[in-house]
């Protein structure tokens, strides 16, 4: 279970909208040192005033420190690695606990506020920011944003789509999982999930910049073009785009154009939220040209076993096999 799962089912226990079938996995993930901690920033939570502004940035310091200590006694309550992208999705856990899929402000002690924002499994969400932006949030995301030095901040752990205010004096800057993302103005989604090891960002419209420092390399994206950074390999690319699918979640709809099998399961696989795999390797890159939008999985399934004589097995509760079959 992602950490973000389990901290969304002790809100959901703590605001008595656990349901009966999710008690059990509950209990059986239970870490008793992280359930403690939850316990006492819950209960923090419930004896702020009205008008107080949490200091969030001191809790999560607060809550790394204490698990850092506790690892340092070989405790098992949280491995924390040395990873940026791992603290990013205990910080959007520890937010999930405090309110999920709503707004913090956060005190600075300098007269200006920052933003935080996130979401559960299954919850998405539209955010107006102060700038005129508008971002749209998929599900298990954490972002925040604040005005530094000029620059529109923002921290990004999960997937969002941006629409970005045109402001040339104040470039909005993106982190996300050691991969900075910098725009003007223009429309684009990001994917930068803790638990994948790349980082995505499609351009719909204007000119975004993606680097990432440690590996010394940074691309420019135009419209229909996506750049992928590999924390495996250090490596940052760029590749063009026929159609606009990595934003599938936002606009309900995948398009294919004489698309590679292959590539295009990945994509249909992150629209359904589930796995494919396909038995024979030399159906990799048969063509496929279809449109997706909102239809249901058994629809889709029943389409490649017309299209390509597939026999289509289930796996698992979020797996299929696709067995036989061939190119057109």
């Amino acid at each position: 279970m992602k950490l973000s799962q389990y901290i969304s089912l002790f809100h959901r226990q703590q605001t008595g909208q656990l349901l009966p079938e999710d008690e059990d996995a509950l209990r059986n993930q239970q870490d008793p040192g992280l359930h403690r901690e939850l316990e006492e920033l819950w209960s923090e939570s419930l004896s702020y005033q009205s008008g107080y502004e949490p200091d969030v940035d001191k809790g999560f310091s607060r809550l790394k420190s204490r698990m850092d200590a506790d690892q340092a006694r070989d405790t098992q309550t949280v491995r924390l690695t040395s990873t940026s992208r791992s603290w990013m999705s205990i910080a959007a856990a520890i937010a999930l606990v405090i309110a999920i899929g709503t707004l913090w402000l956060i005190n600075r002690g300098q007269g200006a506020s920052a933003l935080a924002f996130t979401t559960g499994p299954a919850e998405q969400l539209e955010v107006a920011l102060p700038d005129a932006s508008a971002v749209y949030l998929n599900e298990d995301s954490y972002l925040s944003f604040d005005i530094v030095d000029g620059q529109r901040q923002v921290s990004l752990s999960g997937e969002a789509y941006f629409k970005v205010a045109p402001d040339p004096d104040r470039p909005f800057v993106i982190h996300s999982n050691g991969v900075r993302t910098t725009v003007l103005g223009t429309a684009f989604n990001l994917r930068a999930y803790p638990e994948e090891p790349t980082v995505e960002v499609e351009v719909t419209e204007g000119l975004v910049r993606m680097e990432n420092a440690q590996a010394g390399q940074q691309v420019e994206l135009k419209p229909k073009e996506r750049g992928v950074f590999s924390s495996d390999e250090l490596k940052l690319v760029k590749k063009p785009v026929s159609e606009l699918n990595a934003q599938g979640w936002h606009s309900q709809k995948l398009v294919f154009r004489n698309a590679e099998l292959g590539n295009a399961l990945q994509e249909i696989g992150r629209y359904y939220k589930v796995e494919f795999k396909l038995g024979s390797q030399d159906l990799q890159s048969c063509a496929l040209s279809t449109e997706i939008a909102g239809d249901p999985l058994p629809d889709f399934l029943q389409v490649l076993e017309t299209i390509y004589g597939l026999d289509v097995e289930q796996t698992g509760a979020s797996s299929y096999h696709l067995k036989g079959g061939r190119c057109r």
